[in-house]
């Protein structure tokens, strides 16, 4: 399944280079962008609020838009800290909801939602080096991605959110090593981001057992297109 990105900050549609907003560049409409992936064949839409993840306010009325009006379906995330944050995107028609932080640092947590809101919970495992990493990735948790995983597989998450901190943005290709191990590891689905720059790594990311990708970057300056990867049957 490939998801089209739409990160948000400030209200507008944004990439980082390795997550860090003082790379940010600036691209089309936020909802422009969404109608777009989504016309041009996007399975669904992925939607970050990338101002509630670094705790400088949201976009949350940005996002309910963007949400209303998809043709395909949305998982969200950003900030997403309480059980109330997580029903109202479901509410409002998110198909899943994303959650980072909390989720990797709380497993009590991670457990009571999971049971909750069965397969629509995303668990972030946003990775630099084998370190998991929080707080819009300026923190290290002294977790283990693999290990983590392990643990949440018996959860009945929807999937794991795999990123590669390191290489997010950079459209320098896929890092396969770590995702062959996490997609070995555990029986949830795992979705791939982070450094990912034409079709071949969309391929490539099945091969090592993925169950979709998330593309931005790449998708912004062109270097791979939906309407072609759908063409070709680069999905699942």
């Amino acid at each position: 399944m490939i998801w089209a990105a739409v990160d948000l900050l400030g209200g507008r549609c944004v990439q980082l280079l390795g997550g860090d907003p003082a790379t940010a560049r600036f691209a089309q409409d936020p909802l422009e962008a969404a109608q777009r992936f989504a016309a041009e064949g996007a399975d669904g839409l992925h939607l970050i609020d990338l101002d509630a993840a670094l705790g400088q306010g949201d976009n949350r009325e940005l996002l309910e838009e963007i949400v209303r009006a998809a043709s395909v379906p949305v998982q969200i995330g950003g900030g997403v800290h309480a059980v109330r944050a997580i029903t109202r995107w479901l509410d409002i028609g998110a198909e899943r909801v994303i959650v980072g932080t909390r989720g990797a640092e709380d497993p009590e947590w991670l457990r009571m939602i999971a049971a909750r809101f069965p397969q629509r919970i995303v668990l972030a495992l946003d990775v630099r080096g084998e370190e998991i990493v929080t707080s819009g990735w300026r923190r290290g948790s002294g977790l283990r991605a693999l290990e983590l995983a392990r643990q949440v597989d018996p959860l009945g998450l929807a999937a794991l959110l795999y990123t590669n901190v390191k290489i997010e943005g950079s459209l320098r290709g896929l890092d396969p090593q770590p995702i062959a191990a996490l997609c070995r590891a555990v029986r949830t689905p795992v979705l791939v981001a982070g450094g990912l720059r034409g079709a071949q790594d969309v391929y490539r990311a099945y091969q090592l057992g993925a169950a979709g990708v998330v593309l931005g970057t790449a998708l912004y300056a062109g270097t791979v297109h939906l309407k072609e990867l759908k063409t070709k049957g680069a999905r699942r």
